[in-house]
């Protein structure tokens, strides 16, 4: 009788102790942004990923990935309103299996100046709001972050954003004398 006892004691606290994962959902298994950028999918396999927007509180730009896992090419668009109320449609397309990088890896910036929820000025701290539509799907949102230099990870990103807001003028081109 004491075998048995021993025996459905110990079960009694092998079941106790490890019975919570049989009935708890399993944390690793839940989706999540893994870095401080928003990231959202669109049914047709187009995926927005790690999107930040970066400013130093006089030039900002929209930065991240967008990723196809489909098996045909597909356009991507973002959507925004800057902060002069202008809607903006930026579309790109993006290879089969393919990743797209804005800002990252040496590719081109997005350099606007995108109004937070209030409808003003994006500051670091704030949310900007970018809509990511595919084709003749609804978009969906996202909730980017919006990032200054503070943290280490970003330096070289926020070091190229230009420090002042410059307007290009057009280089003269040489005009030939006339000649008699």
């Amino acid at each position: 009788m004491r075998k048995f006892a021993a025996v459905a004691l110990a079960a009694a606290i092998l079941f106790s102790t490890a019975g919570c994962s049989f009935t708890r959902d399993v944390e690793t298994t839940k989706m999540y942004a893994p870095s401080d950028g928003a990231q959202v999918d669109l049914a047709n396999g187009i995926k927005a990923r790690n999107f930040i927007y970066l400013t130093n509180g006089v030039t900002s730009s929209l930065i991240g990935s967008i990723v196809n896992d489909g098996l045909t090419a597909a356009s991507a668009t973002l959507q925004f309103k800057d902060v002069e109320g202008v809607k903006h449609n930026e579309t790109y397309k993006v290879a089969a299996g393919a990743k797209l990088d804005i800002g990252y890896d040496g590719t081109t910036w997005m350099n606007v100046s995108i109004e937070n929820q209030q409808g003003t000025v994006a500051l670091p701290g704030q949310i900007v709001t970018v809509y990511v539509t595919s084709g003749k799907q609804t978009g969906r949102g996202l909730e980017v972050p919006v990032l200054n230099g503070d943290h280490k990870g970003y330096t070289a990103l926020f070091d190229a954003l230009p420090k002042t807001l410059e307007t290009e003028t057009p280089t003269p081109e040489a005009t030939p004398a006339p000649t008699n």
